[in-house]
């Protein structure tokens, strides 16, 4: 069931091809949306026509401390853009999308969304507007130049409420990721849910759900494998029926919950929240770098940030998640378990590099590893001679404790070196690991060399 949050800010009428455009509400699981007035939920499912719209005013979050952004590279998808140039739409395609526009946004208007995840309105004059925009070529290309450049915001809301009717697939999603960057406010509200219909529809698709036939053509419009152009595109091996077929960048989305305005968090966060509903890879792709701002986001005196924030949480957690604290000063420690599976604070990226969080788990790691190597409990100095013939002399690791597996240290390794500072025995690997981490850089690195089965090895603490 959607539940009404008073989740957009009031606006004046817009006049679009001189028919009023209704500032009417939608209820978009769980969040209000400007679009119309008929109220959706997460399941299509249509719901209660709104009888007027939810005026909420934005709320400006306080000053907090500033956190390094997520991703600070800033470029045309951010927010906001600014707009300047006169850039002419096409006239026959633009006419066709405002003539749907204008009946899609009136109040009342019955919809629903196809197989395409399309919006799809019940009105013939409607319909027969869409029947000969199919007969046209929607170019992702114009309608990107005109959200980025054009400075008549009629137009630009045109082209997003037609970049869903584009062909390519791939180019939607690309336009999608231009919705955050877009200044004004009712535009992004219109285009958020039909975004994430049309996610719902495509995010999740994969190689494998496609015909021989279709596998074939993509296959055939691949460069070789190893080739310059592969290799430029990033493509080290065929597709496999495991295989996404669409990415979204999601970096923009990110970057909109670093602004001001408490109602863009919640709505960046409401958006997110649902695209990692669809797919919770892309939350363990993306989600990590923006933790701290999330965190500090908890705490808004924004009722509306902080339940889009918990609900975020929520969905990525595991199902033993425990209950939403009711102390907010819980909140985070709350929202750290609910990120733990997806991110360990000790990680082993590829047995080459550990990643070490600061947390309980790295505490109980260096205590053990201090109490081993000060008894010698866990091996003995070495000297020995590669299989190239070299001589070398470490500490041997006769064997590995519970509590120190996730070093990945493997038994029988010598340790030769650390930070390429000289091991001899146990206490000498304690007194360098000491001194290495006694430098003050971040993060700080342990570059671990040692030898096993006559070759040397190595490995990359990263404490973070």
């Amino acid at each position: 069931m959607s539940v009404r949050l008073p989740f957009v800010a009031s606006f004046p009428t817009l006049a679009l091809l001189g028919c009023a455009l209704f500032s009417g509400s939608v209820v978009f699981s769980g969040i209000v949306f400007f679009s119309g007035s008929l109220a959706f939920s997460g399941s299509l499912a249509a719901q209660e026509v709104a009888k007027k719209p939810v005026t909420a005013e934005p709320e400006q979050a306080p000053a907090a401390k500033p956190l390094p952004p997520a991703y600070p590279g800033k470029d045309l998808l951010s927010p906001f853009r600014n707009p300047t140039d006169a850039y002419a739409p096409p006239d026959e395609i633009y006419r066709l999308l405002r003539v749907m526009q204008m009946i899609a946004e009136a109040q009342n208007a019955p919809k629903h969304f196809d197989t395409r995840g399309c919006e799809v309105i019940e009105d013939k004059r409607w319909q027969s507007a869409r029947g000969e925009l199919m007969q046209q070529k929607v170019e992702a290309g114009y309608l990107a130049q005109i959200m980025r450049l054009n400075r008549n915001p009629i137009d630009r809301a045109t082209a997003f409420y037609g970049a869903f009717f584009v062909g390519n697939i791939d180019h939607v999603f690309e336009l999608i990721s231009h919705i955050p960057g877009e200044p004004e406010r009712r535009t992004r509200e219109r285009a958020f849910p039909r975004a994430i219909e049309f996610l719902r529809t495509h995010l999740k698709k994969r190689f494998g759900d496609l015909t021989d036939e279709q596998k074939k053509e993509i296959k055939a419009s691949m460069p070789e494998v190893g080739s310059p152009a592969a290799k430029a595109r990033g493509l080290l091996r065929d597709p496999r029926d495991d295989d996404h077929l669409h990415q979204l960048s999601l970096v923009p989305f990110f970057q909109l919950l670093e602004v001001d305005d408490a109602l863009d968090q919640a709505q960046a966060a409401w958006f997110l929240k649902e695209v990692f509903s669809i797919r919770s890879d892309l939350a363990l792709l993306w989600l990590e770098p923006a933790l701290p701002r999330l965190h500090q986001l908890l705490l808004s005196p924004s009722k509306q940030v902080r339940e889009q924030v918990i609900g975020l949480f929520q969905g990525v957690g595991p199902a033993t998640l425990r209950p939403v604290p009711k102390v907010d000063e819980e909140l985070v420690t709350w929202a750290k378990e609910a990120t733990k599976t997806l991110f360990p604070p000790i990680r082993n990226v590829n047995d080459t590099i550990v990643q070490m969080n600061p947390s309980p788990e790295r505490d109980a790691i260096a205590t053990a590893g201090v109490a081993a190597l000060q008894t010698s409990s866990i091996g003995d100095p070495f000297a020995g001679a590669r299989n190239d013939g070299s001589r070398f002399r470490g500490f041997r690791v006769a064997r590995v404790p519970d509590e120190l597996k996730q070093l990945a240290i493997p038994v029988e390794a010598i340790v030769t070196t650390v930070n390429g500072v000289n091991v001899t025995d146990a206490a000498t690997l304690l007194a360098t690991v000491r001194e290495q981490l006694g430098i003050k850089s971040q993060p700080r690195r342990l570059f671990v060399e040692y030898v096993l089965n006559g070759e040397l090895r190595a490995i990359e603490y990263r404490l973070l």
